[in-house]
């Protein structure tokens, strides 16, 4: 899966998400849930890469603190997008 946005920079390949990818996402940011806003869109972002979502470009945990703050946003909810869209079940099942 592609996230892209050229406004913003951002052109970031996510690998196939696998259980482990997401079990290890949950754990990640859990404790993010009491953090400010600002804070809880970076440690998502930092989850993410931590986790081995992003396969492409090399991202590492430092580089999402030299982000623009727009786009640790962005990314931050398309992330979180990815992870809801990867618990739901397939109404067809």
């Amino acid at each position: 899966m592609q996230l892209q946005n050229d406004k913003l920079g951002i052109d970031v390949v996510l690998h196939e998400l696998k259980q482990r990818h997401i079990e290890a996402f949950a754990v990640a940011i859990k404790a993010a849930f009491e953090l400010p806003l600002a804070k809880y869109r970076g440690e998502v972002v930092r989850a993410a890469v931590t986790c081995g979502w992003i396969k492409s470009p090399e991202m590492k945990v430092n580089d999402v603190g030299e982000m623009k703050a727009g786009a640790v946003r962005w990314l931050s909810e398309k992330l979180a997008s990815v992870y809801t869209e990867a618990m739901e079940l397939d109404p067809k099942d």
